[in-house]
């Protein structure tokens, strides 16, 4: 995912620029550790966990209406 993916993805989850959510931007667009990105933020490993998948959750969504095949 690159940082234009995370950024649309964030806005249509109306995400609230979080430090959970700047966690899972540093695990997903910089390939982070989830452990680095939590600690980096000063979050725990659960609520960067969280926020990954909800991201992850959105992109999937963002494919299936789109029409590009989920694999």
């Amino acid at each position: 995912m690159n940082d234009a993916q995370f950024t649309a993805i964030a806005k249509l989850l109306r995400l609230r620029g979080s430090a959970s959510q700047e966690a899972a931007r540093l695990h997903l667009v910089e390939d982070v550790p989830v452990t680095e990105s939590a600690r980096r933020v000063g979050v725990t490993y659960q609520a960067a966990s969280q926020a990954i998948k909800s991201v992850q959750a959105g992109m999937e969504l963002a494919r299936v209406a789109v029409g590009v095949k989920v694999e």
